[in-house]
């Protein structure tokens, strides 16, 4: 009987790049793997992944799967329970579902003890049990029921009983829509209304100018990159005043380091006005300051037949390495002969009009955009190749890389976005090609699966995991410090206090 073999650390880490729109099920299989076959790293990984990751439904569902692995050590149990206390209460009800859903044996004991601190330290707290209720009412209700956590008089008053203790937020919400604008929006500031919540109880109010600017002041990093359409549905826009307060606040965003790069891609994209999407492009090109990548890359773009979708997704991670690397970045498109580009500091729409005019045809020979690579004389400190994995023609890729290695004397690493084909190739496809003959020169490939589909605006989280050592990024995340429930309730606390 073939005995299964332990998963690298290579392959834990791509777990990072899943971008599953919530089908939390899709981390099971090898998150649960990883959690049983090398606790400690995946604990690190959980720690690193809450800094620096960019899925948000990583930083749901990883914590489940560490709980759900037999017990190793105390503080790799206390990782996992910190970690989801660190999530909004809409997160952490996704959570305990998702751990009943995936049928993980997650300790549930410990799972009811944390909720009720989670609770217990926001009712300590009016102020941050309030701003919960506000943005989460369903979600802290749910927390409460799930497990039978009494609450406390005052929060089973409001929550439960419908209270609205006069003075309160809640007092306050009640006749907002019945305020004058000023008033309305000084109460709007006052009591910290979240945007959705006081959007919701002003009703038609929520266009006047006043309002407007109450609302963009008040707005987190986060909230004004989720709502910036909304916000231009109410005037933004077409109004100078309100134009300044967004660019104001948009120069928060760019500052922050909560709010993922992704999402404010989405957010440029789904604007019709092109200076608001600009601004919100301005803020992205900063947050994508604050990610390194060393070295100089290669990436090597499938133009073969069928392989539109190689096309597009190879311009998106030549843009983002060019933004983030420190060395040079070359992009070379292929079918049996290179079409070399240098993108060397240049954005998504300079490349898109350098190649503008690069179609899918022809076979494939992923090595003759290396072989270019060899005789030009550039020197990579890694190489992305975007493509099906599919090759029918020499210069093979495994052979060329060989030559490559030797010529600059390094070990280049290379990373594979496998990316679906659009239409059957009339020259034959073999998307295991290139693996297998990788495999067997005893060569090293990080393969993206994006078969299933490609997520262009997660491309960027992909890219940030590359390195021009395969292993100090796995390096990086064991040196990423264990998370107490001491430290973030403390943490909580002092941020409420403040």
């Amino acid at each position: 009987m073939k005995r299964e073999q332990g998963l690298t650390r290579q392959e834990i880490i791509r777990e990072l790049t899943r971008s599953p729109h919530g089908a939390l099920e899709q981390y099971v299989p090898v998150g649960a793997r990883a959690a049983r076959e090398d606790p400690e790293f995946f604990a690190h990984l959980i720690a690193w992944n809450a800094q620096r990751g960019q899925i948000r439904d990583a930083k749901v569902a990883l914590p489940v799967l560490a709980l759900g692995a037999p017990a190793v050590a105390p503080e790799i149990d206390e990782n996992a329970l910190a970690h989801l206390a660190l999530l909004s209460p809409r997160d952490l009800v996704r959570a305990i579902r998702f751990a009943k859903s995936a049928k993980t044996p997650a300790r549930g004991l410990a799972i009811r003890r944390l909720v009720e601190r989670y609770l217990r330290v926001r009712e300590e707290r009016p102020i941050f049990w309030e701003r919960s209720a506000l943005q989460h009412r369903d979600s802290m209700r749910a927390l409460y029921a799930l497990f039978h956590v009494k609450p406390a008089p005052a929060a089973n008053r409001i929550l439960f009983g419908g209270e609205r203790p006069a003075g309160s937020v809640w007092d306050v919400l009640s006749r907002l829509k019945d305020m004058s604008p000023t008033e309305a929006a000084g109460m709007i500031l006052q009591k910290r209304i979240p945007f959705l919540v006081a959007v919701g109880a002003l009703g038609a109010r929520a266009r006047d100018p006043d309002v407007v600017m109450a609302l963009i002041g008040r707005m987190s990093p986060a909230e004004l990159v989720n709502n910036s359409k909304a916000l231009e549905r109410l005037g933004v826009k077409t109004n100078p005043a309100l134009r300044a307060a967004y660019a104001e606040g948009v120069a928060k965003v760019a500052a922050s380091k909560k709010v993922a790069t992704l999402k404010t891609t989405r957010a440029a994209e789904a604007l019709g006005d092109s200076k608001m999407a600009e601004q919100l492009r301005g803020a992205q090109e900063k947050q994508l300051d604050a990610i390194a990548v060393k070295g100089s890359w290669l990436v090597l773009g499938d133009k073969s037949a069928s392989m539109r979708v190689a096309i597009e997704s190879a311009r998106i991670v030549a843009a983002t390495l060019a933004r983030l690397v420190e060395g040079e970045v070359r992009l070379v498109f292929f079918d049996t002969s290179p079409r070399p580009v240098n993108v060397t500091g240049k954005d998504y729409d300079a490349i898109l009009r350098e190649t503008k005019l690069v179609n899918a045809g022809g076979a494939t020979s992923i090595g003759v955009g290396l072989d270019w690579a060899l005789k030009a004389g550039f020197e990579a400190d890694g190489i992305a190749i975007v493509s099906d994995g599919a090759e029918n023609t020499s210069p093979m890729f495994v052979e060329t890389l060989a030559r490559y290695r030797e010529k600059i004397g390094k070990d280049v690493p290379v990373y594979l976005y496998q990316v679906p084909c659009d239409i059957p190739s009339a020259y034959g496809n073999d998307p295991r090609a290139l693996a297998a003959g990788m495999a067997r020169a005893g060569m090293a490939l990080d393969v993206f699966d994006l078969t299933g589909g490609v997520d262009y605006y997660s491309l960027p989280n992909l890219a940030a995991t590359m390195r021009a050592n395969r292993y100090s990024l796995a390096d990086e995340i064991m040196e990423t410090p264990l998370l107490t429930l001491a430290e973030v309730f403390k943490d909580a606390r002092e941020r409420e206090a403040a």
